[in-house]
């Protein structure tokens, strides 16, 4: 089985997660301008959530985000939801 780079998974999570909310927000009027409130936990799937609003945000949306657990949030997920 070949090794996938590091952080190769995660990021292909991120990306079919902001496909599904990107069409749910073309739906209801679009991305740009849209308000997402995230809700992280701590770990990866954290991480996947906070990735996800980082590229939302990206493209227009209003993006916050809630910590359920600031001393265990993923670090390079919440660095790309803040800058």
């Amino acid at each position: 089985m070949a090794r996938l780079p590091a952080g190769a998974l995660m990021q292909r999570a991120v990306a079919g997660l902001v496909t599904v909310c990107a069409r749910l927000l073309r739906e209801a009027g679009g991305v740009y301008g849209a308000r997402v409130v995230v809700l992280a936990g701590g770990g990866n799937n954290g991480g996947d959530a906070l990735w996800a609003g980082a590229r939302l945000a990206r493209r227009g949306a209003h993006a916050d985000a809630v910590l359920l657990d600031p001393a265990k949030a993923h670090a390079e997920g919440l660095a790309a939801f803040r800058a």
